[in-house]
C-alpha cells in the first residue's frame, strides 16, 4: 500500500511538472512584441509571440491533380486576443513563411501562396510568388515580403479584443506532401510605433462619475488613465478661506492620433456647484504637456474634479495639487514671467573671447586703390629716371592695387546682395510658422503631417533652403574651424512672431494653444541647431552669408508624432546629423503659455555641455568673400610697391639733381 501511495504521488508530480513545462501561449501586439510566430499545437494554430510548439504542419494530398486541384486554407488567429491598444505601422517590416514541398529539393513544384492578415478593421492581401530555385542550395527557399505597405484607411488603432488572423491559401495540382515549419521559422514583424496596456494603465480605477476616487490632492501625486471614453473623478477636501487652488496634471508622451483632448475638467462642490472657470497655464517638459489650472478662491469642504475622455483616445497622466491662504501669497500668476525671447551663444564653443569682426575689403580700400592707380597712370607720363620703374614696379602696383583693391571688393560687394530664390531670416520664420499653423488647422494629416513641418527651419525634405545672413562676428574654435555669429539670432522675439501668428484668426481655442507650444518648441530647436551649423573651416572676410542646402529626409528627434530636425542637409551625413544633434538638444526645454489675460508664453532652456569636437562645419556655407584671399593685403602691397617705387624714383632725381650741381660748380 505504501508503494503505491508513492506511486501515485510520483505520477502526480511528474504531471505537475510537465504542466508547468508546458510553454503558456503569449500574444498581443505591442511596441514590446512587435513579431508573430506562426504556432500550433495539437492541431490548434494560432499567430503567438513565443515560438513554441510543433515543428512542423504538414499534410499529404494524394487526391490532387491538374484537373481537379485542391485549395488548401490555413488560419492562424492571434490568441489569446489583443490585450494593449497599439498603433499600426503604415509599412510590414517583414512576413516569412517557411512553406516546402517534400521530396523537391529544389521546389520546381511549390505553389504561389495567397496570404490574407487582418489587423482589426484593416484587412491586407497578397500574392507570393514561389521562390526561384536556387542553383547553389539543395535547399528550399523560404517565402517572403518585405516592406510592402499596409492599408490603414480604416483607422490605424488596434484596440483590445480586435481580430488579428493570419489567413494562408495555396492550390495543390498534383500529389505531393507540403509542409509548414513554425516554431520561429515562419512569422510576421509589424514595427508598432505605440502602444499601451489599457487596462494597467487605468490604475485610478474604481473612479466615475457615480463613484469618484477617494484622494488626497494636495501635497501628493495621483496617477491615472483616461482610456477611451472614460469618466475618471476624484473626491477630495478643500480647506476654508483658500486664496488659489493650483491643479498641475502631466500628460504623458503619446501619438497625436490617440492623445485626449486635455479640456478643463469640471470642478465642483459638494452641493453640485460648479467653481469659476480656472486660469489656464500650458507648457512643454520636454513631450511631455503640463496644464495647470488656478481656482481663485474656491469653497471649502468635499469637491469633484473629473475629466471626460474621447472615444478612441488613450492617455495616460498624473496630477498632484497645490494652495495658497486666504491672506497669503498673490492670486495672480506672478511666477509667470512671460519671457519667450530667444539669447544667441546656446551653442557657441570655441575661444569666445577672440571674437572679432569680419575685415573684408570695402568701399574705402576701393577708393584708396583707385588713387594709387591714378598715381601710378601719372608716373607713367612723367619722365622718369629708372627704366624699372615703368617696367616693372608701375605694372605690378597697378595689378595689385587693381585686384586686391578693386576687383576683388567689387566681387565682395556683389556677393552682399541675395542670390537668385534666396530668403531673409524674417521671410524663413514666416514659412516656418506658417507651415506650423496649417498643420494644426488641418489636424496634421496628409501633406501637412509631423514630417512637413517638422522639417529643419520647417523645411521639408526634398526642398532646398538658400538664405542669406549678416555676420556679427567670428570666433575660432581652436582646431582651425570658425564659428560665425550672426545678427539675425540675436534676441529674437519669439513671441511676436508667434502671437503675430495668431491674428489670422482661424483657430479655435484649443487649437490656439496647441499652436503656440509647438510653435515656441519648435522654433527654439532650429535656432539652437542653426547657431551650432554656423561653422566654416576659412574665416569669413566678407560681412554676409549665404547658405545653399538640399534637403533630405532624417530620422530627427522627438516622438513619431511630434518630431523635429527630421530634414537635414544633403552635405551633412546622418551620422554627423545625429552627432550634432545629440550634442547641442537641450536637457531640458520648456515652453509654457498662461490662459491668464496677457498673450505671452515662457521660454526655459536648459542645456547641455557643448564641446568643439562635437560640432561640424556642414558645408554649403559662403561668405561674401573676394576674388582673391586677402585681398585688403593685396591691394596693401600695392601702395607699398607704389610707395618703394615713388622713394626709389626721390632718391635717383636727388642723386641726378646732386651730380648735377656737382659738375656744374667743378666748371
Amino acid at each position: 500500500m505504501p508503494r503505491a501511495m508513492n506511486c501515485r504521488a510520483s505520477l502526480v508530480a511528474l504531471t505537475l511538472f510537465l504542466i508547468a513545462m508546458t510553454p503558456v501561449a503569449t500574444a498581443d501586439l505591442s511596441r514590446e512584441n512587435q513579431t508573430l510566430n506562426l504556432v500550433c499545437s495539437n492541431d490548434d494554430c494560432s499567430l503567438s509571440t513565443d515560438a513554441a510548439g510543433d515543428t512542423m504542419l504538414s499534410e499529404e494530398m494524394r487526391e490532387a491533380n491538374l484537373a481537379q486541384p485542391v485549395t488548401v486554407t490555413l488560419e492562424f488567429p492571434m490568441s489569446p486576443d489583443q490585450t494593449s491598444v497599439s498603433l499600426l505601422p503604415s509599412v510590414l517590416e517583414s512576413m516569412i513563411i517557411d512553406f516546402r514541398i517534400q521530396g523537391d529539393d529544389v521546389g520546381l513544384t511549390r505553389p504561389d501562396l495567397y496570404i490574407e492578415l487582418i489587423l482589426g478593421a484593416s484587412t491586407n492581401s497578397w500574392t507570393i510568388a514561389a521562390p526561384e530555385p536556387s542553383s547553389t542550395s539543395t535547399n528550399q527557399e523560404v517565402y517572403v515580403l518585405e516592406n510592402e505597405d499596409l492599408d490603414i484607411s480604416n483607422g490605424r488603432i488596434l484596440s483590445p479584443d480586435d481580430q488579428i488572423l493570419l489567413r494562408i491559401s495555396f492550390d495543390i495540382n498534383q500529389p505531393v506532401t507540403w509542409e509548414l515549419y513554425l516554431a520561429g521559422n515562419s512569422n510576421v514583424v509589424l514595427p508598432i510605433e505605440w502602444s499601451i496596456d489599457a487596462a494597467a494603465a487605468n490604475v485610478d480605477e474604481p473612479t466615475s462619475l457615480t463613484e469618484p476616487r477617494p484622494i488626497t490632492l494636495v501635497g501628493s501625486t495621483t496617477f491615472g488613465g483616461l482610456m477611451g471614453s472614460d469618466v475618471d473623478c476624484f473626491r477630495f477636501d478643500l480647506d476654508d478661506q483658500l486664496s488659489v487652488l493650483t491643479v498641475t496634471v502631466s500628460w504623458d508622451a503619446t501619438p497625436l492620433e490617440v492623445e485626449q483632448a486635455h479640456t478643463i475638467p469640471e470642478f465642483w462642490d459638494n452641493q453640485g456647484n460648479s467653481e469659476d472657470s480656472p486660469e489656464i497655464r500650458t507648457r512643454y517638459e520636454g513631450e511631455i504637456v503640463v496644464n495647470e489650472y488656478r481656482w481663485s478662491e474656491p469653497k471649502g469642504g468635499p469637491h469633484t474634479l473629473c475629466w471626460t475622455g474621447a472615444e478612441n483616445h488613450y492617455q495616460s497622466y498624473s496630477f498632484t495639487g497645490s494652495q495658497s491662504i486666504m491672506g497669503v501669497g498673490s492670486t495672480t500668476p506672478e511666477d509667470f514671467s512671460g519671457e519667450a525671447t530667444w539669447d544667441s551663444g546656446t551653442s557657441q564653443v570655441g575661444q569666445l573671447g577672440e571674437s572679432s569682426d569680419t575685415s573684408g575689403a570695402g568701399i574705402f580700400t576701393m577708393g584708396v586703390a583707385g588713387i594709387g592707380i591714378i598715381i601710378a597712370i601719372i608716373g607713367y607720363l612723367m619722365p622718369l629716371s629708372s627704366p624699372w620703374l615703368p617696367r616693372f614696379m608701375l605694372p605690378v602696383a597697378i595689378i595689385l592695387l587693381l585686384f586686391g583693391g578693386i576687383v576683388s571688393p567689387a566681387v565682395s560687394i556683389s556677393n552682399e546682395s541675395p542670390n537668385p530664390g534666396e530668403m531673409t531670416f524674417e521671410e524663413l520664420l514666416e514659412q516656418r510658422l506658417d507651415r506650423i499653423y496649417q498643420g494644426v488647422i488641418n489636424d496634421d494629416e496628409g501633406e501637412f503631417g509631423p514630417q512637413w513641418y517638422g522639417g529643419f527651419l520647417g523645411v521639408a525634405a526634398g526642398e532646398r533652403l538658400q538664405l542669406m545672413l549678416t555676420i556679427e562676428s567670428t570666433h575660432p574654435l581652436g582646431d582651425g574651424r570658425w564659428q560665425i555669429e550672426v545678427e539675425e539670432l540675436d534676441e529674437v522675439d519669439l513671441d511676436r512672431w508667434v502671437f503675430g501668428k495668431l491674428n489670422d484668426g482661424r483657430l479655435s481655442e484649443e487649437n490656439e494653444v496647441r499652436f503656440i507650444l509647438r510653435s515656441g518648441r519648435l522654433l527654439a530647436l532650429d535656432l539652437i541647431l542653426l547657431e551650432a551649423l554656423l561653422i566654416v573651416d576659412e574665416e569669413p572676410r566678407g560681412n554676409v552669408l549665404h547658405i545653399d542646402w538640399q534637403m533630405v529626409t532624417d530620422s530627427g528627434m522627438g516622438s513619431f508624432s511630434s518630431p523635429a530636425w527630421v530634414s537635414r542637409p544633403d552635405t551633412v551625413t546622418a551620422s554627423d546629423w545625429n552627432k550634432v544633434t545629440n550634442a547641442v538638444k537641450p536637457e531640458l526645454l520648456s515652453v509654457s503659455f498662461c490662459d491668464c489675460g496677457i498673450d505671452a508664453m515662457e521660454l526655459s532652456i536648459r542645456s547641455n555641455d557643448v564641446y568643439v569636437n562635437d560640432l561640424i562645419s556642414p558645408g554649403g556655407i559662403e561668405s561674401s568673400n573676394g576674388l582673391i584671399p586677402h585681398d585688403f593685403w593685396v591691394a596693401v602691397l600695392g601702395i607699398t610697391v607704389l610707395v618703394c617705387a615713388g622713394f626709389v624714383e626721390k632718391e635717383r632725381r636727388e642723386k641726378g639733381m646732386a651730380l648735377a650741381e656737382e659738375l656744374l660748380y667743378s666748371r
